[in-house]
């Protein structure tokens, strides 16, 4: 079980949030601290590309323009686990929490 406790004190199971196979997925992952001004999004998708599956990156400030990085192509869901799950752990550390999964 890969824990990872939290900005705020939480621990949260990464491997719950682990796609299935061969379906797309989408992750919601929101900061927002209004003594700081923040308001961020990240999103991780596991959706067809032009060449086959891939990982989807897109982030940026909630209501504002979003940057979508160019897509990561994966074999298949267990083959981008590891970088999945490396993204997940560094931004639910940074303070951001799961606001969906699809």
């Amino acid at each position: 079980m890969a824990t990872v406790w939290t900005e705020s004190g939480m621990s949260i199971d990464v491997e719950a949030l682990r796609p299935g196979p061969g379906a797309p997925w989408t992750l919601h992952l929101e900061r927002v601290n209004l003594e700081r001004n923040e308001a961020r999004l990240c999103l991780l998708s596991w959706a067809p590309t032009l060449f086959g599956w891939g990982l989807l990156r897109t982030y940026g400030r909630i209501g504002h323009w979003q940057r979508v990085m160019p897509p990561l192509p994966f074999d298949s869901p267990d083959d981008a686990w590891p970088a999945i799950r490396a993204i997940i752990k560094r931004r639910l550390r940074h303070g951001y929490r799961v606001k969906e999964q699809v």
